[in-house]
């Protein structure tokens, strides 16, 4: 049951662009998160940082959007209502697939080869704010990779 449920609300993130279904979907996969996940606040700490690149990302499009209803206009930019519409669109996209990541990783609901490859995800996810840290330090990038495999082939 708990697998239809969430291949359904899958399905509704990737293909409905009404905010409105979204944000229904938004809050039944936290809700869920909240019933199966004992360990959400330790996610949500651990992707924090991730989730702030999404949301500067998320931001730029609202400036990226210059067509239709203005709602303020910053020197050559403009606020329009399509922007803001999609920034949430694609903001609560962005949440709804870690939400869903989130249960089915806690619920162990992949099984074989799949699983292994859950596992390295996440802790592909672990690393970002190490990654970015290494980036700052002006690494090369062939230590960079060899440094992001290593620890992948520990934590495996």
């Amino acid at each position: 049951m708990l697998k239809s449920s969430l291949f359904i609300l899958l399905l509704v993130n990737i293909f409905y662009s009404n905010l409105y279904y979204i944000g229904i979907s938004t809050v039944v996969l936290f809700i869920l998160n909240l019933k199966y996940n004992k360990d959400l606040i330790k996610h949500i700490k651990r992707v924090k940082f991730l989730f702030f690149f999404y949301f500067i990302t998320c931001l730029f499009q609202i400036f990226y959007t210059q067509e239709g209803e203005v709602i303020a206009k910053f020197y050559n930019f403009y606020l329009t209502k399509e922007g803001v519409i999609n920034f949430l669109l694609n903001l609560l996209r962005i949440f709804n697939l870690l939400l869903l990541s989130w249960i089915v990783s806690t619920q162990r609901l992949l099984e074989g080869r799949f699983l292994k490859y859950q596992d390295t995800i996440e802790t592909v996810i672990e690393l970002v704010p190490e990654a970015m840290m290494m980036i700052k330090k002006r690494m090369r990038i062939k230590s960079f990779f060899r440094y992001i495999l290593k620890q992948i082939k520990v934590k495996n």
